[in-house]
């Protein structure tokens, strides 16, 4: 055993042996709805055709029903300079310490916010799993409170309410990125509409060599884009700027006076 995570004297967590101990650790950051899930399968993806160690802590924790505000400090023993593939981040984590962070490239997945906070109140009102109990039921409890709130609010509400959320998490990113020393920005249209490209972008820069033809092959298997939009579906669609359509002109003119500094850093606006 190499770490473990604790959770009410409990261990939840051992991070097991590398499979690849010599390769340099990996982080793969991102946001809720902002195609995190795509990219989090498609690199877990990517290691097993590598024989890589993938690690996805947070998907634990939520699996086992640990809230983000119940994390334990000690996750932070988990993090090694070489060996693993950490993905699965929603957000920059707080609650425990990265040590080797600034040692290991990183790459951040990012979306237009008022595009994710849409895809968010659908998620949350239609689509969204749930997360285990084994570990506490008060994730399993809260999640069941924010479904039961989005069902009863307008979109236009939902929005105004949560797009302040998704900016923060943008913002502590751009925070992140200006002293990282080796980190890589990419935009959730790039993974959607150009995938082969952004594997390959990937790779590259992360000096990782694949066998010809894996890449294309990656590439094809999550090339899924619904021809139809369908809001009881995880992936009801993925063209940008939806909001357009689904936020008032009132709404959206909020969002963009209110986070004018954030979208334009981003190039939203």
């Amino acid at each position: 055993m190499t770490a473990s995570i604790a959770y009410k004297g409990k261990t939840i967590y051992e991070l097991p042996e590398s499979r690849s101990p010599e390769i340099p650790s990996v982080f793969f950051m991102s946001v809720h709805k902002s195609g995190s899930t795509l990219m989090n399968n498609l690199i877990r993806a990517a290691c097993e055709m590598l024989d890589y160690e993938f690690v996805d802590i947070q998907s634990h924790f939520f699996n086992t029903g640990i809230s983000d505000a119940d994390i334990p400090a000690d996750t932070s023993q988990i993090f090694k300079p070489r060996g693993y593939v950490y993905s699965g981040f929603r957000y920059f984590p707080n609650q425990y310490e990265i040590p080797c962070l600034n040692d290991c490239p990183l790459i951040v997945l990012v979306r237009d916010p008022r595009d994710a906070v849409v895809s968010q109140y659908f998620s949350l009102s239609q689509s969204h799993p749930m997360p285990g109990k084994d570990a506490d039921d008060k994730l399993y409890k809260h999640m069941e409170e924010q479904r039961k709130k989005t069902l009863g609010s307008d979109i236009n509400e939902f929005a105004l309410r949560e797009v302040g959320g998704f900016v923060k998490k943008l913002e502590t990113y751009s925070e992140v990125l200006k002293t990282h020393p080796k980190a890589r920005l990419f935009q959730y249209e790039e993974i959607i509409y150009m995938k082969k490209k952004w594997i390959m972008s990937m790779l590259n820069f992360l000096e990782w060599k694949m066998q010809p033809g894996q890449p294309m092959n990656l590439a094809n298997r999550f090339n899924v884009v619904p021809k139809a939009e369908d809001a009881s579906k995880h992936i009801r669609q993925v063209h940008p700027q939806n909001y357009m359509t689904k936020l008032s002109p009132e709404t959206i003119a909020e969002i963009n006076k209110t986070y004018s500094s954030t979208l334009l850093r981003y190039n939203y606006i």
